[in-house]
């Protein structure tokens, strides 16, 4: 270090002028600044028990909800696909189901979101069909009642021929499918019919001729012009029709020539009557 000697200060001696006073801050408290997470292994074992317990709970049903697929927003996003909140009402509807019915089968319902691509709506209601397809819906409790009723009545098992009809959206199921391996399966992964991986590159390809003789950006100008003008050239061509009509209406020569005969011949009648 610097001799304070050599340096003309002496041992004990404040400083001179206006400098800092020498005051050493050892003690800087610093336990509450410090957060530690000694305890993450013990809370993912209890996130993961929470898990199993949630998944014997809802057992047999998914753990999860059947959610749409939907484009991300904006031109910058658009081309890439994921999970939505909910089906909008009219895709519920295109599969002949309603809100509160699908909402208690599995299948999210967004009431708010609207979708005018007809693309997307497709899709959708394609994958509620497909949901719907792989479906086991258990006899409720009204059926269950009924059974159990007319078990009592007539003494008999109660088999599918012999349920009472009942009005319902989706049939439920048979004692076949009832008794099969898959009512065991529970579907406990965080995505309902997940999607696939998209394919990022397209394998590499020759050029073909029908490919050199197209142009993109003619083909895209034309489209924009045709957008542009569509409510123009929709006038004008009534126009013309309504022109081509008028003609049509229009009296013959020979019409005239007879109009005009009758006419002279009205106007001479009333002379002589004078």
């Amino acid at each position: 270090g610097i001799n304070a000697e050599y340096m003309g200060y002496k041992k004990g001696r404040m400083v001179k002028h206006n400098h800092v006073i020498p005051n050493v801050h050892l003690r800087k408290h610093w336990n509450h600044l410090v957060k530690t997470f000694f305890n993450q292994p013990a809370k993912k074992k209890q996130r993961q028990l929470a898990r199993e317990q949630k998944a014997a709970k809802l057992f047999p049903r998914a753990v999860n909800f059947l959610r749409p697929i939907i484009r991300c927003p904006t031109v910058r996003y658009n081309m890439k696909t994921r999970y939505g909140r909910g089906f909008t009402l009219e895709e519920i509807k295109q599969a002949g189901l309603n809100a509160n019915y699908a909402r208690s089968i599995g299948i999210a319902v967004d009431h708010r979101r609207l979708d005018t691509s007809l693309e997307t709506r497709d899709l959708n209601v394609k994958r509620l069909k497909a949901y719907l397809a792989k479906l086991i819906l258990f006899p409720s409790k009204t059926s269950r009642r009924l059974a159990k009723k007319t078990e009592e009545k007539k003494g008999e098992p109660m088999t599918d021929g012999k349920k009472k009809e009942r009005k319902t959206i989706i049939p439920e199921a048979t004692t076949e499918k009832l008794n099969s391996a898959a009512v065991k399966e529970q579907s406990k992964s965080k995505k309902v019919m997940a999607l696939g991986k998209a394919k990022l590159r397209a394998k590499p390809q020759s050029i073909t001729a029908e490919m050199k003789a197209t142009k993109s950006f003619v083909k895209l100008r034309t489209e924009k012009v045709k957008e542009r003008y569509v409510g123009v050239r929709k006038k004008r061509a009534e126009l013309a029709q309504q022109e081509a009509a008028a003609k049509e209406a229009k009296p013959t020569e020979a019409q005239c020539t007879s109009t005009f005969t009758l006419n002279i011949y009205q106007y001479i009648r009333s002379l002589q009557k004078k």
